[in-house]
């Protein structure tokens, strides 16, 4: 392995909204070192054992190139991906930034949500030197219509995201755990239907 450097204070290059910094805090152990340089590459934090860890709330693909580079070379690869199991949705005025609404909405990720996102960096799934874990949380979004927003979102743009609580956790490393995802009895080959019949979720879920 190569030397590991702590990055200039003051760079945050993967932090988009305040649900990034708000988990790595949560994540944070005495003696990790915070935006610290390995390889080359910026990683949110490095435990005093060695283990990189990977804090992910957008898009799992962007992640790939750097988690099995490193992996492959060695690394201890932690990938964290927040699962929002309880949503609360805040609206703003766009002008005076007052407070309109608040209400909880109706969609409520569960164990199976990540693979939404997997499903383009299947190549995390029981790699050598990764470890894959979910934080299913309580989380706020604010937005406003201030116009800026797509058109399938009435001109809405996301302000914010907050992490309010971690409800839980789940962590997967070997083949064994993968494997325990799947509905012990179901008898191969499995397909999209049987699978989420199985689960209680929609064929185009299990897909």
């Amino acid at each position: 392995m190569g030397l590991i450097a702590a990055e200039r204070a003051g760079i945050n290059l993967y932090s988009e909204y305040s649900l990034h910094e708000q988990l790595k805090a949560y994540l944070a152990k005495p003696g990790d070192r915070l935006e610290a340089l390995v390889e080359g590459k910026v990683i949110d934090l490095v435990r005093a054992d060695g283990e990189l860890v990977e804090v992910q709330t957008g898009h799992l693909g962007q992640l790939k190139p750097k988690v099995l580079g490193l992996a492959a070379k060695g690394y201890k690869v932690r990938v964290v991906y927040p699962v929002s199991a309880e949503r609360e949705l805040r609206r703003l005025d766009p002008l005076t930034g007052e407070i309109l609404s608040v209400r909880k909405s109706p969609k409520r990720g569960d164990e199976y949500s990540f693979f939404d996102e997997l499903v383009h960096a299947p190549e995390f799934i029981a790699a050598h030197n990764v470890i894959f874990e979910t934080l299913f949380v309580k989380t706020a979004e604010t937005k406003t219509r201030d116009g800026k927003g797509s058109w399938w979102r009435r001109g809405d743009s996301t302000i914010d995201k907050e992490l309010l609580a971690v409800l839980s956790s789940r962590t997967l490393r070997t083949k064994a755990q993968w494997l325990a995802l799947i509905p012990r009895g179901l008898p191969p080959p499995w397909t999209s239907s049987t699978l989420g019949a199985e689960l209680g979720i929609s064929t185009e879920r299990a897909r």
